[in-house]
C-alpha cells in the first residue's frame, strides 16, 4: 500500500491523511491487533457471537428510529 508525494508540507500532509484513510480501510490494523496475543478458539467463537449480537441491536435500533421518522 503506498501514497505518491508530491513536493511540498502541505502536499505531505494530505499524503499522510491519505495513507491513514487507507489503512483504516483495509482493517490492516485491527488484523495485527488482534494477531497481537493468542486467542482461544472457543474465546473466539464467544467474541463473534457477542459482535454479532451487538451488530443485531445497532440494527434493531436504527430500524425502530428509521419507524418513528416515517410515521
Amino acid at each position: 500500500m503506498y501514497v505518491k508525494v508530491n513536493e511540498g508540507k502541505d502536499d505531505f500532509q494530505k499524503a499522510l491523511r491519505i495513507f491513514n484513510k487507507l489503512i483504516k480501510k483495509s482493517e490492516l490494523m485491527q488484523e495485527i491487533k488482534s494477531k497481537e496475543h493468542f486467542l482461544k478458539p472457543s474465546k473466539k467463537r464467544q467474541f463473534k457471537r457477542a459482535e454479532a449480537l451487538r451488530r443485531k441491536k445497532r440494527e434493531e435500533r436504527r430500524v425502530a428510529r428509521q419507524k418513528k421518522y416515517d410515521n
